[in-house]
């Protein structure tokens, strides 16, 4: 059974083995809400943009779920070596990106470099100002709001998935989940992956992109930089135990060569596995250990 729902600029798509109650459903439609309402970059009176008009010294008391995310993207932020960061809010107002989807025009201009230490010490719900750098949760809170729906829903059903913009987490006792991809500018189906439990995360380059001056920029920043990644990978598809680590695994591969991505990102992330293509059309697979050209 199939119920859908918008929230965080996508349409949210959650299907189970027996229909969502009204009462559940009900409790599923207040979170996003609350979702919309707290993790936006976009309000000015959510939790996220008052933790970001904090002064070094000062501390917010926020949510329990936003104080969660926000402790384990900082551990990913250390954990990566800052190649994934949720602190680049004025890096990617600087690079045009200050209004929510869809847009095609913005104006860029230069920005300070990003924050080599996390601005913010969590302590329970309270959130300290430590440095300097503004939160941006992007992909990794769409991520972490599907699994907080998923945990719900998956006491009482014992199949399930839930689809957001390109993020699906699935969960099943007997048949595997059959999840297509896609080509960006095609939108041909190019392959399958099949799971019974686990989560599957895809960006591109083309999808969130704009002009400025005549240039095109996108959205997927180099976290080190802060600057708009220059890879010659078109759209990565990671695949991983938990919708978190496929969302940061399609950030790091990006920024990372072949060789890097076998040293550090499957170092970091060894039960991933990641499908790439680049801007010459090929495909390749990869996991720790193995890297090679995919055909099909």
């Amino acid at each position: 059974m199939e119920r859908q729902l918008y929230a965080m600029h996508n349409q949210v798509r959650f299907v189970t083995d027996q229909p969502i109650d009204e009462a559940e459903w009900e409790e599923l439609v207040r979170f996003f809400h609350y979702v919309d309402r707290q993790w936006s970059r976009f309000d000015k009176q959510s939790e996220v943009s008052r933790l970001n008009r904090l002064r070094i010294g000062d501390t917010l008391s926020v949510s329990l779920p936003l104080a969660r995310l926000l402790a384990r993207a900082t551990r990913y932020f250390e954990q990566t070596e800052r190649y994934f960061s949720p602190f680049l809010l004025a890096q990617q107002q600087a690079n045009g990106y200050r209004q929510s989807f869809p847009f095609t025009q913005a104006v860029a201009y230069e920005e300070v470099a990003p924050p080599e230490i996390a601005p913010f010490i969590i302590e329970g719900c309270d959130v300290t100002r430590v440095g300097g750098g503004f939160i941006d949760l992007g992909g990794i809170g769409k991520g972490a709001a599907a699994m907080i729906a998923a945990q719900r829903l998956r006491k009482s059903w014992n199949r399930g998935l839930i689809e957001a913009g390109g993020d699906v987490i699935v969960w099943s006792d007997e048949e595997p989940w059959n999840i297509t991809i896609t080509h960006p500018e095609t939108e041909q189906r190019v392959a399958d992956v099949q799971l019974r439990q686990g989560a599957v995360a895809t960006s591109n380059r083309v999808y969130r992109s704009w002009k400025t001056d005549g240039q095109t920029h996108h959205h997927l920043l180099d976290g080190r930089t802060g600057r708009p990644t220059k890879s010659p990978i078109l759209q990565v598809t990671a695949s991983a135990p938990q919708l978190y680590e496929a969302e940061v695994m399609t950030k790091l591969a990006f920024q990372m060569t072949e060789t890097e991505r076998q040293e550090k990102l499957f170092r970091w992330f060894p039960k991933g596995r990641l499908l790439i293509l680049d801007t010459a059309g090929e495909w390749r697979s990869e996991q720790k250990g193995v890297s090679e050209t995919w055909t099909g």
